[in-house]
């Protein structure tokens, strides 16, 4: 903000409107900058006024100083239209416990006055997140809240009142996209084969982004603006768009500049190459589902179930033809059937023989039925999903019909 008293920038301003009085450091930061805030935070507070139910999501971000921050985003409808805001990105100190965030959650929660409006919460699997939804949301073995587990709460209230509280309460679900790299994550990890030419890949971007004699080289050679991204531990399909962009460079002239510049032993062979190819086709689906399910113009909750579908008739298809890639097929459907067992359980989709039984330590929290009515409702898949399901038309009827029955009393 301080660039307001640079003379420099002062005098650019001048050049472009010498009416225009730009105001000092001061000005800026202790009036104009809080009346937009506030501006915002009354509007804020009038579209959550006006919304009956809502749901959130919430992270830990860290950033690069490792300064922690709790971020909280609520969405809903309004007038149709889905609608996302940013609740909160507060500074998040000392240790990340469960108890801490559902603390942090709650204040947001009541200074929004949201108690009665959340109806979902959304996190990734980190166990202090699990923690803290069931610190927030206090379960009793029932499955009620504690503010609900006196029964004299309810010698008042009807039948129907008591029945509508209680299908009301908010419950936690699990970020598909997250849950959808842990999948990967485990495939890869089991990848021997490749993993020699994994660390090439990265390699060779770590030097196009850190060396830039190289970089100029690189350009110089193979075009302007050509570049290989680097991955990021938490985004999978990070490592897709790195296999991705290596694979449609020209390696006959990449050779070539790995020789001039004395990294010979960065030069892959054909093999390695086709190894390559190989792995960017297996995972292209699962980065296309991922591209999908984060998207932020659209409602996602519809593309869970089909997603999942899809992904497992997939690879179930690719285990039928026999490639140098059958482990990391293997691992990547065990995966999906650990991690979804609760949708596979709810279609009626067996285990696959070929695959490890179930680990329950990687189980992940999908057997909420709004899974399998959201894609009904929504005109872009409807029932459509079903035609990948693995049952035969008997089975496909009866799931349509369960699903049509729970619409029928959920509506």
């Amino acid at each position: 903000m301080s660039i307001v008293d640079n003379p420099h920038f002062r005098q650019f301003v001048a050049d472009l409107d010498p009416k225009f009085a730009i105001p000092c450091r001061q000005t800026l930061s202790n009036t104009i900058l809080p009346e937009v805030l506030r501006i915002k935070q009354e509007k804020l507070k009038e579209f959550l006024a006006s919304c009956e139910h809502v749901a959130l999501t919430a992270d830990i971000w860290t950033d690069r100083r490792a300064h922690a921050f709790l971020g909280i985003t609520v969405h809903a409808f309004h007038a149709g239209q889905p609608v996302s805001h940013l609740l909160a990105f507060n500074a998040f100190h000392g240790s990340h416990t469960g108890q801490k965030i559902a603390e942090s959650m709650a204040d947001v929660i009541a200074d929004n006055q949201l108690e009665t409006k959340v109806r979902c919460v959304i996190t990734d699997n980190a166990s202090n997140m699990v923690k803290a939804m069931s610190v927030l949301f206090e379960a009793t073995d029932d499955g009620y809240l504690l503010e609900y587990a006196d029964p004299t709460l309810w010698e008042d209230m009807e039948t129907d009142v008591v029945d509508d509280v209680l299908h009301n309460l908010p419950v936690r679900m699990s970020c598909f996209a997250h849950s959808l790299q842990l999948v990967v994550r485990d495939g890869l990890s089991s990848t021997g084969i490749i993993r020699t030419t994994l660390a090439k890949c990265s390699k060779l971007a770590n030097l196009i982004h850190q060396s830039c004699l190289f970089r100029s080289a690189f350009e110089a050679e193979l075009g302007p603006g050509k570049s290989i991204p680097a991955t990021n531990d938490t985004r999978w399909n990070s490592t897709y768009r790195q296999l991705r962009a290596i694979v449609e460079l020209d390696h006959a002239k990449l050779a070539t500049v790995l020789r001039q510049s004395n990294h010979e032993n960065l030069v892959m062979s054909t093999k390695e190459i086709q190894q390559v190819r190989e792995l960017t086709d297996i995972l292209e689906q699962f980065a296309e589902a991922t591209d999908i399910n984060q998207s932020e113009k659209m409602v996602t909750v519809s593309c869970i179930v089909p997603t999942v579908v899809l992904l497992a008739k997939t690879l179930t298809d690719m285990m039928a033809k026999p490639t140098s890639f059958s482990v990391l097929v293997k691992h990547l459907l065990q995966g999906l059937h650990d991690r979804f067992h609760d949708i596979f359980t709810d279609l009626g989709i067996s285990r696959p023989p070929q695959i490890a039984p179930l680990d329950r330590a990687r189980r992940l929290k999908f057997d909420d039925g709004l899974l399998l009515m959201a894609p009904a409702l929504d005109p872009g898949f409807a029932y459509n999903w079903l035609q990948d399901h693995p049952g035969d038309v008997e089975d496909k009827q009866q799931i349509r019909q369960r699903i049509n029955g729970s619409l029928y009393f959920n509506l």
